[in-house]
């Protein structure tokens, strides 16, 4: 869903929907987020599970210890379990989220029917988008794939920004928590260049 969200942070700037208040991102990095329509069908439904999963939960856990070795019998890597862990805060003998579940679920509804293939296709001069794939993601159909590759190699004319395409080994869905090294791999060069 971030992804999306930045693009459309930088669609919205780029159409001035913001005014001065908001300056168009030099670089802009959606992480394992297709920028079209996502189909359904080409998904093996681990994010959806996740959001389910969280939804069947009581609105407070006994602690963060009990979430993670809950998640981990329901067959989630302990690594994920951990990590969806951090988005609980504490309520007096109990945790809760630190977010709106139900939102998030509407958001990634969006992040399903949302497509930002016109920006990619035209990217507002002077900007750079990188799409990061994760190499085992559920999520990518092969059309997708050959078409940000296609938008990746085009030349440069000067009068558009510039999309490139990276494909991060070793990683499912959540990058950051799969392969933070290989990430911070692809990352680091970017953003130096800034």
């Amino acid at each position: 869903m971030g992804g999306k969200v930045a693009l459309q942070f930088a669609e919205s700037c780029a159409l001035g929907d913001y005014g001065d208040s908001a300056k168009l991102p030099k670089q802009l990095w959606v992480l394992d987020s297709v920028p079209g329509e996502v189909s359904r069908d080409n998904s093996d439904g681990e994010v959806e599970k996740v959001l389910q999963t969280l939804q069947s939960l009581p609105s407070s856990v006994p602690s963060r210890k009990w979430l993670v070795n809950h998640m981990i019998e329901l067959g989630f890597s302990k690594s994920l379990s951990e990590w969806i862990g951090t988005n609980l805060k504490k309520q007096g003998d109990h945790e809760t989220w630190a977010f709106n579940l139900d939102g998030a679920v509407q958001m990634f509804k969006s992040y399903q029917e949302k497509s930002y293939w016109p920006l990619l296709e035209h990217p507002p001069k002077d900007m750079a988008i990188d799409v990061v794939r994760a190499e085992n993601s559920d999520r990518w159909d092969p059309d997708v794939v050959q078409r940000l590759g296609s938008l990746a190699n085009r030349e440069a004319n000067g009068s558009e920004g510039k999309v490139s395409f990276h494909v991060l080994p070793k990683s499912g869905h959540w990058v950051h928590v799969d392969n933070p090294k290989g990430l911070l791999e692809i990352v680091a060069p970017r953003i130096s260049s800034l």
